[in-house]
């Protein structure tokens, strides 16, 4: 059984990153670049011949022409460690309206097209082919509430430098996970020290930040 993390972009221009945790705790492929929806596909079965749990970042199902999704609504009323998190809330006419495409959606086709015995289910505990829709900030909070907030992505009214120092706070975090039950064993082999995080140039830290968001739904999957 494989646990495998998407941070799926909602354009087929951007760059996504996939994480491929194996059953010992150990990564086994981590990646950001331009994908396709059949190069994901066929990165997943690779790795899926035995079972896996795959934790896409996107929106998978959207049946609303407008307003917002049921689910998006439930997320924000429930408490996670005592807080309530916002999440982003969609329409089918927004998706379409400012990507053309609901990209989840025809990931889950070109993933099912593949392996037809992938499900896409809120509960993935009773299956071995399951994909669960998540998100990084309730799986932040979720895995270091005493950290929490750790704001690591590049905002536009934020500055640079205070960005790579909360990116550096969270990799330091994540030697934590050793300690987890299961434990994770080779973190440091893919994330950067702090010199190189600081050393970076906005495309190579949004690389990063792409590669450790996938690495973050391996921990819900």
């Amino acid at each position: 059984m494989h646990h495998i993390g998407i941070d799926l972009a909602w354009t087929y221009a951007k760059e996504s990153g996939i994480c491929v945790i194996d059953d010992n705790g150990m990564i086994v492929y981590c990646e950001s670049k331009v994908f396709s929806d059949d190069m994901i596909a066929a990165i997943i079965e690779e790795y899926a011949l035995e079972g896996a749990i795959v934790g896409i970042d996107a929106p998978l199902i959207v049946n609303n022409e407008t307003g917002s999704r049921s689910c998006d609504g439930a997320i924000m009323r429930e408490k996670i460690h005592g807080r309530n998190l916002s999440v982003f809330n969609c329409s089918r006419s927004f998706m379409f309206k400012h990507f053309g495409v609901v990209r989840g959606e025809e990931v889950i086709k070109a993933i099912r097209n593949r392996m037809p015995a992938f499900s896409l289910t809120g509960d993935p505990t009773p299956k071995k082919h399951v994909i669960i829709e998540t998100f990084p900030t309730g799986i932040t909070l979720g895995l270091f509430p005493d950290a929490f907030p750790i704001k690591y992505k590049i905002k536009n009214k934020v500055e640079f430098g205070t960005t790579k120092m909360e990116m550096d706070r969270i990799v330091n975090l994540f030697k934590r996970l050793s300690d987890f039950n299961p434990p994770l064993h080779n973190v440091e082999d893919f994330f950067n020290n702090s010199l190189c995080i600081q050393a970076m140039s906005k495309k190579g830290y949004k690389n990063l930040e792409d590669r450790l968001d996938a690495f973050l739904y391996c921990q819900k999957a």
